[in-house]
């Protein structure tokens, strides 16, 4: 290492390196300036214990002279250190290396005084008081090593000039004791360099390694501020692409399911609808994951039927469980029912607190998941009770995961049995989704299997006090009763659920903006009002669904359809529904179902 404390290391660039020689600088001149005011007590109590102890042993003048002198340096270096602070802080401060020098300058002052006294004080006519005189010299050479080792020009110059003097006169009155006192004393000069050689570059390297820390840390600060105006620009670019993507998807869907073809297009429509439910699984998995990453999902607790939940994905997915040929069932433990938990389970109703919406998408995946890789057997939602709350449990007799493996899977795109990449079985990003949305509700996610035997996947909830019942919704077959208005903006979306919904039997109008629906609302009576968010003009459907209210004379289902994220919309009024596009037919006919029924 070089022994120039403030030379830059060669490998950085000019720029860097004078920036650091000037931090160097600062933080030596604050070092130094921060421990000498212990040298100066230390000064003060020197003088006047010597100027006591030879007060009588010469002439006084001389000793009046040196303690006069001693007490200068003490105070000017009192006032140089007190006032330190405030001229380093001062605008017009004096640069660092002006500093330096002038702590330089003092300490080689003091040194001078103290070698002074090494001239003074040692004489063979003083007996055994000599050797108080030699012990001081080198305890204050040794003493000061920590503290003038920051910078060793200053530390040279301070032991040259308080050792050499003491040196001389004792080379001169005969106390070296021959040649082997010489190389005593110089021995212990020696050890004294090396010794604050060593020190300098400890000190002067945690210096460097602490500015090395400071940058790097700044640099961190910087490159974390780029990755979330990236991740932020990244969310809203998938906004956007949400909402461009959604309408085409959500017309297409609605497209599909109108489709009568013959018998010799019934496989290629079949083809269709699955690529627009392998297009929809992508797109929402992708943008489920983004918003989660990026923390724009926030999570709304509250009392939730737990019980009524799972029978509704019992009833979602009973359709795809009944077409491979397994069983789909829900089932509460007989503990759970009859003993609640002090009172979350009510009349055969479970109630957790957590969110519905992100609790349903959890439990949908993972129902979606075990039925995608179940060929025998069955799937079994299974709700018991759990150190104060609810575990829930999506249990499958399917092909069983790997311990080796088990961590993997809640990686994106991951998928153990689909090298070929079936779109069939998904796109993996389920069980991402899943791990992220625990971790949001903080719902413990827990996982056990067996290969060829089967998979556990377990959450624990919260148990709550009950709620008001929740109408479990059902998907009717027959055809439904009641008039809808619809309100969207885009053309193909428009159409395409106006004639869904027509099919379903329902009377529909279909208006592209608010000023012709809140008309209509104003003249006409509607059981179901669906409203895009996003409508041309300055009302925006949020704005629409809050004066149906007023506007009806009999409450009607107020439902707002999106492909915007939640926390964008603002506060959502109670009452209302919301439904992220692409709305699915089945999870539409649904809700509308349950309305409708209700009202007859």
């Amino acid at each position: 290492m070089n022994t120039n404390p403030f030379e830059p290391a060669r490998e950085r660039d000019a720029s860097v390196q004078a920036s650091e020689h000037i931090r160097l600088q600062r933080d030596v001149v604050h070092a130094l300036y921060g421990q000498s005011q212990q040298g100066i007590v230390v000064g003060f109590a020197l003088a006047a214990l010597f100027t006591l102890l030879f007060f009588r042993l010469l002439p006084s003048q001389l000793v009046w002279a040196w303690f006069a002198a001693m007490l200068v340096c003490c105070t000017t270096g009192y006032l140089a250190n007190s006032n330190y602070r405030l001229l380093a802080l001062t605008p017009a401060a004096l640069p660092a290396q002006q500093l330096l020098l002038l702590f330089s300058l003092q300490g080689w002052f003091k040194a001078g005084l103290l070698g002074w006294m090494g001239w003074l004080f040692y004489s063979p006519e003083f007996g055994e008081l000599r050797w108080v005189t030699v012990l001081a010299v080198c305890a204050l050479a040794a003493g000061t090593v920590t503290s003038y080792a920051y910078h060793l020009p200053t530390y040279w110059g301070f032991l040259a000039l308080t050792c050499l003097p003491l040196w001389l006169k004792m080379s001169l009155t005969g106390g070296m004791g021959g040649w082997g006192g010489h190389v005593v004393f110089a021995s212990y000069l020696l050890a004294l360099i090396g010794f604050a050689r060593n020190q300098a570059r400890v000190l002067l390297e945690s210096i460097r390694i602490r500015h090395e820390n400071t940058h790097l840390v700044s640099q961190l600060r910087i490159q974390t501020n780029e990755l979330e105006q990236a991740n932020a620009a990244k969310t809203q670019f998938f906004a956007a692409a949400s909402h461009d993507l959604r309408q085409p998807l959500q017309a297409l869907r609605y497209f599909s399911t109108l489709l009568q073809p013959h018998a010799a297009d019934a496989p290629h429509v079949q083809r269709i609808r699955e690529c627009v439910d392998s297009l929809d699984g992508l797109l929402e998995g992708v943008m489920t994951i983004s918003r989660l990453d990026a923390g724009k999902v926030q999570s709304h607790l509250e009392a939730v039927d737990l019980s009524t939940l799972m029978q509704r994905l019992v009833t979602l997915y009973s359709g795809i469980a009944h077409a491979k040929g397994l069983r789909l069932r829900a089932r509460l433990r007989a503990r759970l029912r009859a003993s609640p938990l002090d009172g979350p389970a009510t009349e055969g109703r479970v109630w957790v607190r957590t969110d519905p919406l992100l609790m349903e998408r959890v439990m949908g995946n993972l129902v979606s998941n075990a039925l995608r890789y179940t060929e025998n057997g069955g799937v079994l939602l299974a709700a018991r009770a759990w150190r104060g709350g609810v575990r829930l449990q999506v249990i499958d007799t399917g092909i069983g995961i790997a311990a080796e493996q088990q961590g993997s899977i809640f990686e994106e795109f991951v998928q153990l049995n689909n090298p070929q990449r079936d779109d069939n079985q998904g796109v993996g990003l389920g069980l991402a989704t899943v791990q992220r949305l625990c971790k949001l509700l903080d719902h413990p996610l827990a996982l056990r299997s067996q290969p060829g035997r089967g998979s556990a996947f377990s959450l624990v909830l919260p148990a709550t006090a009950p709620a008001a019942p929740i109408p479990l919704p059902t998907v009717a077959g027959s055809q439904l009763m009641g008039r809808v208005l619809l309100v969207e903006d885009n053309d193909l979306v428009r159409e395409s659920l106006q004639q869904t919904l027509q099919g379903w039997g329902l009377q529909v109008q279909a208006f592209a903006g608010a000023p012709a629906a809140l008309q209509a609302l104003a003249n006409q009576r509607f059981d179901v009002v669906l409203s895009d968010w996003r409508l041309p003009g300055s009302v925006n459907g949020l704005d629409l669904l809050a004066q149906c209210s007023p506007l009806q004379a009999a409450p009607c289902l107020c439902v707002l359809m999106t492909g915007e994220p939640v926390d964008s919309l603002g506060t959502m009024p109670p009452g209302m529904t919301l439904l992220q596009k692409p709305v699915r037919p089945i999870r539409l006919r649904a809700l509308l179902t349950a309305h409708l029924s209700q009202g007859m």
